[in-house]
């Protein structure tokens, strides 16, 4: 059945990121190993914990974008995903080129990014007097409506799919870490089993952001290295503190093979696997012994048809936390070096940080882009691992080496695991 199957290739990129707000520019910077680090612009963070982030800078959303009506119902986020999702677009040169009823929308969206200083504003002095009519009348008059849209998980993906006529599957994912990774994956599957011939998809967060920032400070996790934040972001290196929080969206069109041939359209590579497990451990932990992503990884192989030992190239979820990392070695480990493999290994959340919605999304970008030109993004900051030495993680600079085959790991919170494989076109 594999080679009958509805075969998917990737047709358009588009990203927003701490390293550019467009595709060219982003992947360059990364394979410059250059930091999207800076102090936080978005709120007075001089006391906090954690003073840095990788913010997007220099950012205005293209007017072509989306229409003046729809833009009351944008949030920081979802500006970064409507850009991101009209470069895609432009670069594939589907628009116009597709049947509506076949055309859809996955996305992998966060929870929110809205200030709780505005929040507090709008609630403030709510004394409501006559039940349910008079407090609909007082949060509408203070744009109450617009707040809670603009920052529903699913707003984005029904604006898209408004603004680019999307009349097929229109879906959201949100599992955290994992979302776009799962949202790329339901893609590539919605269009194997023919429920659509293209779909957008992809993702769009802020953790930048003051209230969603602060429960990460509350949990431990992010870096204080406020002395030296450009250092701060440092997947598999012995001396990380945490991780950096970031934002930013990353949005991919996916099409059938045979019906991007016959429009003639440039092809990235291949969609060509996908695994997604659930580790059923905890919250926020990963097993000691890699299960779920182990699973996940060779789910991904198996679907794409492939051999383990074709696989050149992993993009790892790779978060600058002792855990993810040294399990997600440990994963790699049982997987491929056990068997005599050993494919590069980089985690370039070191040079964007950690966009959580969007991570996935945005790492499956730097694959396809890595499996189309034969450049393998490098690890920054790696100076001395404790994941130990068997694994190559492409420390510090990038490398070129044509590969044939790539994977893009996605671990969220709650055990959600991710992975997507890709292949060289043929």
């Amino acid at each position: 059945m594999k080679g009958s199957r509805r075969r998917v290739c990737i047709t358009g990129i588009g990203l927003v990121s701490p390293l550019g707000n467009d595709r060219e520019s982003t992947w360059n910077n990364v394979l410059e190993a250059k930091s999207g680090v800076g102090a936080i612009t978005q709120f007075d963070a001089s006391t906090w914990p954690t003073r840095f982030a990788c913010e997007v800078r220099g950012f205005n959303l293209p007017p072509e974008s989306m229409p003046v009506a729809c833009r009351p119902f944008l949030n920081r986020p979802s500006e970064f995903g409507a850009a991101a999702a009209l470069e895609a677009m432009n670069d594939s040169g589907i628009e116009g080129r597709y049947d509506p009823l076949r055309f859809g929308v996955s996305l992998g969206a966060g929870i929110g990014a809205i200030s709780p200083h505005r929040l507090a504003d709008m609630l403030a002095g709510m004394e409501v007097k006559d039940g349910l009519p008079d407090l609909s009348f007082r949060v509408e008059k203070a744009q109450g409506s617009h707040i809670v849209l603009q920052n529903h998980p699913g707003t984005l993906a029904a604006l898209l799919g408004a603004r680019w006529q999307a009349f097929g599957p229109v879906t959201t994912i949100h599992t955290a870490c994992a979302s776009s990774g799962q949202s790329l994956g339901q893609a590539y599957l919605q269009i194997q089993r023919g429920e659509a011939d293209v779909m957008l998809a992809g993702g769009a967060d802020s953790l930048a952001g003051e209230l969603l920032l602060a429960g990460f400070c509350l949990l431990g996790a992010l870096s204080k290295r406020n002395e030296d934040p450009d250092a701060a972001s440092r997947p598999f290196d012995k001396d990380r503190d945490g991780f950096v929080a970031s934002e930013g969206a990353a949005m991919l069109v996916l099409e059938e093979r045979s019906h991007a041939i016959a429009r003639g359209a440039h092809i990235y590579c291949e969609l060509a696997g996908y695994g997604e497990t659930e580790s059923a451990y905890r919250i926020t932990d990963l097993p000691e012994n890699g299960r779920g992503v182990v699973e996940a990884m060779k789910g991904a192989v198996d679907d794409a048809g492939l051999d383990l030992g074709d696989i050149g190239y992993i993009n790892a979820h790779g978060t600058s936390t002792e855990l993810n990392d040294r399990v997600e070695a440990l994963a790699v480990r049982r997987l491929f070096s056990s068997r005599g493999h050993n494919p590069m290994v980089s985690s370039t959340k070191s040079e964007v940080g950690h966009l959580i919605s969007a991570a996935g999304a945005m790492e499956a970008a730097f694959c396809a882009l890595a499996v189309r030109f034969g450049k393998i993004p490098p690890t920054r900051n790696l100076f001395k691992t404790d994941c130990g030495d068997d694994i190559d993680f492409v420390a510090m600079r990038a490398r070129d080496k044509q590969i044939n085959a790539a994977l893009s790991n996605s671990v969220g919170f709650g055990g959600s695991n991710s992975v997507l494989a890709f292949k060289r076109h043929d």
